[in-house]
C-alpha cells in the first residue's frame, strides 16, 4: 500500500468518526496543514562546485534516516549532538554528487527507516559548470618547464583537471579559481606548435572537454659559455662551476654525483644569465662524476631543451701527458720536452726525480708543466731512457704521482747529407746508415709523376732510423735518396724545370737528345748532353762516391722487375720479384714499355762501373707501398 493510499484511508476513518466540526478543524490547522508544509513541500537546495552542498535541517536520530527517491545524490547528516557513536540529532544536512552534476533541478527523497512517514523531499539546483578562461590556454606562448596557470569562473572541488597535449596528460592541481597544470611532465619539444585541450572529470568518469586550441612553446634557453667542459679533467681543487645563459635566470636544478652513486650537495646561485654551481665540501681525488643540469629557467620561461650532463674526474698527481720524440730517429743533440698533465710544484727537485740513462745528459725544468731531458753528443742508433720517479707534487691540488714513468727510445741510426740542388734550388738529400764498406743504393722520384716511389722511400727512410741497428747487417752501409728530382715532384710531372727526362739524361752508349715516349719524339727530352742536368749530375757523382754493391730505383706503374743485366742483376731481381709477386721484364723491358729507351742511370751504372741494378715499378703512381716491400727490402740488404 503506498502513502498515498494509506493517507486516503485515515482520511475516510476520519469522515466516519462521530467528531465534533471544531475537532475536524483543529486536526486540519494543526496536524494536515504543517505536516504538508513540513513534509510535503520540497526544500531548495542550490548546489556549490566549491565544496560541500548544506541546508539547515533538524533531524532527530539521523543515523536511521534513509533515502527513498531521488539519485545522482547522497545526503549525509551534519553537526548536532552525539552520545558516544550514537548522534541524538542533527542540524545540517549536507549532499554529494555520486556522478556528474547535471544542471537544473535535482529531487530526492529522504525519511526514518526509508519509510513513508516524516518523508522529506529536497529540491537540488544545479548551476552551469565552471568555466576556463579562454585567453590562458588559446593562442598562449608557453614555457616547457613552468606550470600552465589557467583561471576558472569559480573555485571547483568537484571535478579533476586534465590539460591534454599531443596525447599526453597533465594533472592539474586547484588553489581557489585557479588551475595549476603540471607541463613539464608533457614533455614539449620548444619552439614547436602543439593543440592543447582542458578537460574536466568527475571521480575518474568520462571526461568533458572544457577549452582546446593552439600553443606555441617558447624558444628554448641556450647556454654560451661553461667554466667546464664533457669530459674534463679537474686538475684543480674546484671552488665553483659557472654556466652563463642567453636570459637571466630563475629556476634551476643541478645534481652532482660521483659514480658510486654518492651524492654530492651543492648550493646553486643565480647572478642574472649566470648559474654558480657550488660544491659544499672538496671534492675527493682520482674519482668520476657526474654533473647534470636537469632544468634551468629562464625569467621568462624559457628552459633547457634537454638536461646537460657533464662527465668530470678528479686527477690525482701529475702525469706525463705527452713526449716530443718518438720510439726511435731522436737527434744526437736532442732537447727532449716531457710535458705532464697539470702544473709541477715549485718544489719538485727535478735533478733528484728525473734522469737519462744510456747516453749523456742532464735534465732541466723549463716550465710549470715541463721537464727537458738534454743529449750531449750521442752515438747513432744508441738506446737509452728517460725516466720520472713517483713523487712529483702537484702544483694544483694536494696530490702526488704514484708510479714511475720511463720511456724507451733510440738515437737516429744514420746521418743525411745535400748531394746537390735541382734546377729550381730544391735540395736532393741522402740518408745513410750503417758504416760497412758495401753499400746498397735506393732511389726513388726520378719521374715526379710517379709519387709512390718517392713516397715509398721516403717511408723506407723513417724505418731504418728506427730499425737499421736490427737490419743492416755488419760490413753494409745503406744510403736512400727518396726524392732525386724534387722540382717534378712539386709540379707532378715527369720531367724537370728544363723539360728533360732525367732517367733519360745519364752517359749510356745509346743516350740521344731526342727521345721515343710512348706520346712519340721528345725534343731534348735526354737533355742537350748526357748529364746535363743538376740533377742527373749531383746522382752520377754519388753514384761514383759510392761504387755501390747493389742499386734500386723505385718507378710506377706496372708490378713489373727489371735488371740492367749487370754482375747479379738478373738474380736479385728475380728474387725480388718472387718475394712481392710481381712480373719481370728483364729481357723485354723495351716491348713492355713500348718505346727504346736510351740514356738510362740502371744501364750507366753497368756500363761505366759494372754496378748490378734492378728497377721495381709499383702498382699505382700514389700511395705508400713499404708494408708490400719491406721484407724484400730488408733481403736486399744481405745480398
Amino acid at each position: 500500500m503506498t502513502k498515498h493510499q494509506i493517507i486516503q484511508k485515515l482520511a475516510k476513518l476520519y469522515h466516519q468518526l462521530p467528531l465534533p466540526a471544531w475537532i475536524s478543524v483543529a486536526v486540519l490547522v494543526f496536524v494536515v496543514l504543517p505536516y504538508g508544509v513540513v513534509f510535503g513541500i520540497p526544500k531548495q537546495v542550490s548546489f556549490s562546485y566549491a565544496g560541500d552542498t548544506c541546508v539547515k535541517q533538524l533531524s532527530l536520530a539521523p543515523s536511521l534516516l534513509k533515502q527513498t527517491g531521488g539519485s545522482g545524490y547522497t545526503a549525509q547528516p551534519s553537526d548536532g549532538i552525539s552520545i558516544g557513536s550514537v548522534q541524538l540529532f542533527s542540524t545540517s544536512l549536507c549532499f554529494s554528487p555520486t556522478k556528474t552534476p547535471e544542471v537544473g533541478k535535482n529531487t530526492l527523497t529522504i525519511a526514518p527507516f526509508g519509510g513513508w512517514f516524516a518523508a522529506k523531499q529536497f529540491a537540488v539546483t544545479v548551476p552551469e559548470a565552471p568555466t576556463a578562461r579562454t585567453a590562458d590556454v588559446v593562442g598562449r606562448t608557453i614555457s616547457t618547464a613552468l606550470p600552465l596557470r589557467i583561471k576558472l569562473t569559480s573555485v571547483d572541488t568537484i571535478h579533476d583537471y586534465q590539460l591534454v597535449i599531443s596525447n599526453k596528460s597533465a594533472t592539474c592541481d586547484q588553489e581557489a579559481a585557479e588551475l595549476t597544470c603540471k607541463v613539464s611532465k608533457l614533455e614539449l619539444a620548444p619552439d614547436t606548435a602543439y593543440e592543447a585541450s582542458l578537460y574536466r572529470s568527475f571521480n575518474g568518469g568520462a571526461k568533458q572537454q572544457v577549452v582546446s586550441g593552439d600553443i606555441t612553446t617558447l624558444l628554448p634557453l641556450n647556454m654560451t659559455s661553461a667554466s667546464v667542459t664533457d669530459g674534463k679533467v679537474l686538475y684543480d681543487i674546484p671552488k665553483d662551476f659557472r654556466f652563463t645563459f642567453d636570459k637571466p635566470l630563475e629556476i634551476s636544478d643541478v645534481t652532482l654525483k660521483k659514480a658510486d652513486g654518492q651524492i654530492i650537495e651543492l648550493d646553486t646561485k643565480r647572478e642574472g644569465p649566470v648559474l654558480v654551481v657550488t660544491p659544499r665540501s672538496e671534492l675527493p681525488r682520482k674519482a668520476d662524476y657526474s654533473l647534470v643540469l636537469n632544468q634551468v629557467v629562464g625569467e621568462n620561461g624559457s628552459a633547457l631543451s634537454a638536461p646537460l650532463t657533464y662527465k668530470l674526474t678528479t686527477s690525482g698527481g701529475p702525469k706525463v701527458a705527452n713526449i716530443s720524440v718518438g720510439g726511435s730517429g731522436v737527434g744526437q743533440s736532442a732537447k727532449i720536452l716531457v710535458t705532464f698533465d697539470q702544473p709541477v710544484a715549485p718544489s719538485v727537485d727535478v735533478v733528484k726525480l728525473a734522469r737519462i740513462t744510456g747516453v749523456n745528459g742532464s735534465v732541466t725544468k723549463v716550465s710549470d708543466t715541463q721537464f727537458s731531458f738534454n743529449i750531449a753528443n750521442a752515438p747513432l742508433c744508441a738506446a737509452f731512457t728517460l725516466t720520472v720517479d713517483k713523487g712529483v707534487a702537484s702544483g694544483s691540488n694536494k696530490e702526488s704521482s704514484e708510479e714511475a714513468w720511463n720511456f724507451k727510445s733510440r738515437i737516429v741510426c744514420g746521418s743525411s747529407s745535400i748531394i746537390g740542388y735541382s734546377v729550381q734550388g730544391r735540395p736532393i738529400i741522402a740518408y745513410y746508415f750503417g758504416s760497412g764498406t758495401s753499400t746498397i743504393l735506393f732511389t726513388g722520384g726520378m719521374h715526379g709523376s710517379e709519387r709512390s716511389g718517392t713516397t715509398t722511400m721516403q717511408a723506407w727512410v723513417t724505418y731504418l732510423q728506427a730499425h737499421a741497428a736490427e737490419v743492416i747487417p755488419a760490413g753494409k752501409r745503406v744510403v736512400v735518396v727518396p726524392n732525386t728530382n724534387p722540382d717534378a715532384i712539386a709540379a707532378n710531372s715527369r720531367y724537370n724545370a728544363n723539360n728533360v727526362n732525367i732517367g733519360r739524361n745519364f752517359a749510356t752508349a745509346n743516350w740521344k737528345a731526342d727521345i721515343e715516349t710512348s706520346s712519340g719524339i721528345t725534343v731534348n727530352g735526354g737533355g742537350t748532353s748526357a748529364t746535363s742536368e743538376p740533377e742527373s749530375k749531383a746522382l752520377a757523382a754519388l753514384t761514383r762516391q759510392l761504387k755501390p754493391r747493389l742499386e734500386i730505383s723505385f718507378h710506377s706503374s706496372g708490378r713489373l722487375v727489371g735488371a740492367n743485366k749487370s754482375g747479379d742483376s738478373v738474380a736479385v731481381g728475380d728474387m725480388y720479384a718472387k718475394m712481392v709477386g710481381y712480373q719481370t721484364m728483364f729481357y723485354n723491358a723495351e716491348a713492355v714499355m713500348g718505346y727504346p729507351m736510351t740514356g738510362e742511370y740502371e744501364d750507366w751504372m753497368g756500363e761505366s762501373m759494372g754496378i748490378p741494378a734492378i728497377l721495381i715499378e709499383l702498382p699505382s703512381a700514389s700511395g705508400n707501398y713499404l708494408s708490400t716491400q719491406q721484407a724484400a727490402l730488408v733481403r736486399l740488404l744481405s745480398v
